[in-house]
């Protein structure tokens, strides 16, 4: 599914479009929350999720420069530099 379509499209598929199509490539804590980064086609998204109440809470897309600026620690980019 394209970014378009996909933030056109209701939570529900959204959250079952990430889950069967996405490619989990990172996770952090924040607070309650359990939020997993997904990889789709051309763009991420994270998914909010509340272990306690067994819920996801947000689907949220992320662009690069987010991602990079979240995630930057989970990733080691040193061989791209030399």
């Amino acid at each position: 599914m394209n970014r378009t379509s996909f933030e056109k499209a209701t939570f529900k598929e959204k959250v079952y479009v990430v889950l069967e199509q996405g490619k989990q490539i990172s996770s952090r804590q924040f607070l309650y929350f359990v939020i997993k980064l997904y990889s789709l086609s051309d763009y991420f998204v994270e998914i909010w999720y509340i272990p306690s109440s067994n819920k996801i809470d947000k689907v949220e897309i992320l662009d690069v420069d987010q991602m990079l600026h979240l995630y930057r620690h989970d990733f080691d980019i040193s061989s791209l530099l030399k």
